[in-house]
């Protein structure tokens, strides 16, 4: 069960609140209930996440309490002081520099949370100083879990995560190269098609992790600029790479149906799986040639003897050494660390 994130996210969460209430009552001047709310609400799955909202948590709380406590020296306590300090919250969030105009609207929730904790109720000097305490103590736990639920660092998580890509990637060219020789048919197409739509998707998933990392990288000191750098040229010749094996594989679900000129001849398979095979072995190969099975790819299209034919067997050519080539600048990326993160 520690192995799933979401479990392991649920426990560091309980406990963090748990440990927050526990060193809120043993501190003099802290009050638990909030330090066991903020670490419920600023623990997260990654370390940059969480320091961001512990950032925000803290801040919430001292804007809170000051401007607070003038609010009701001048107007007392009631539901106008709420009104006016969540409107502040959403002024604050827009004006500060920390955070994206995007996320300005999630970062006024989170403060403004803050704040009515630490407003409350019957609001004095020192119930705030307690309130303040309280959440700092939270946020301190909150950062402590998060760390704990990401104790490898994010980029090399992600650069792993790259790896295993790779490496699926050539298996299921692998299997479309010794499929292809069979002549197969629109269910086998269609499930290699089905994969490659999958492996596109979680290069799509990594992107997205990777621009993530390198928006909040400023909360993060582990998060390297170098490995970010490295990561984004790994990752574009991993998007490449899919799109093409998608390409490739939407071709071969073509070229088994019922359109006799779209059918790949069968002298024209094998010459045509050599060159998948080849580009397969090349995309986990420690140092990818970006240009393999010359020969092979002119014997596949010498073959080919109705247009349609040429120009889909002529595509599969293109695409496999577009992936020759993506697959040697992502291994350029690393350079003599390629394929040893783990």
């Amino acid at each position: 069960m520690w192995r799933s994130a979401y479990a392991r996210l649920a426990v560091l969460t309980a406990l963090a609140a748990t440990a927050a209430y526990v060193i809120a009552e043993l501190v003099p001047f802290a009050d638990p209930i909030p330090a066991a709310i903020t670490a419920a609400i600023a623990t997260r799955a990654t370390f940059h996440h969480a320091a961001k909202e512990t950032v925000f948590q803290s801040l919430g709380a001292l804007l809170g309490a000051g401007i607070a406590l003038g609010i009701v020296w001048l107007i007392g306590t009631g539901p106008l002081v709420i009104l006016l300090l969540v409107l502040l919250c959403f002024a604050l969030a827009r004006l500060l520099v920390l955070n994206s105009p995007q996320e300005s609207p999630l970062v006024a929730g989170s403060m403004a949370v803050t704040v009515i904790l630490v407003v409350g109720t019957h609001l004095t000097s020192e119930l705030a100083f307690q309130r303040f305490i309280g959440i700092v103590i939270g946020a301190l736990c909150a950062l402590v879990a998060s760390a704990l639920a990401t104790p490898t660092r994010d980029t090399r998580l992600l650069r792993r995560d790259s790896e295993a890509l790779q490496h699926d990637l050539s298996t299921l060219l692998s299997d479309v190269a010794t499929g292809l020789r069979a002549a197969p048919d629109a269910d086998v197409a269609r499930n290699w098609r089905d994969a490659a739509v999958e492996l596109r998707n979680r290069s799509i998933g990594l992107d997205a992790r990777l621009e993530d990392l390198s928006s909040h990288r400023k909360w993060n000191p582990r998060i390297d600029p170098e490995d970010l750098a490295s990561l984004s040229t790994s990752l574009e010749a991993n998007g490449v790479m899919s799109a093409r094996v998608l390409s490739i594989t939407s071709d071969l679900l073509a070229s088994s149906g019922g359109n006799a000129a779209m059918h790949i001849p069968q002298a024209a398979r094998s010459p045509l799986a050599d060159l998948i095979a080849m580009a397969a072995d090349n995309i986990s190969a420690d140092d990818p040639a970006t240009s393999v099975g010359r020969t092979q790819a002119h014997e596949a299209v010498r073959i080919a003897d109705q247009t349609a034919q040429i120009a889909l067997i002529g595509g599969i050519v293109s695409n496999i050494n577009r992936i020759n080539e993506a697959s040697s600048e992502g291994s350029d990326a690393w350079g003599e660390d390629h394929h040893t993160a783990t």
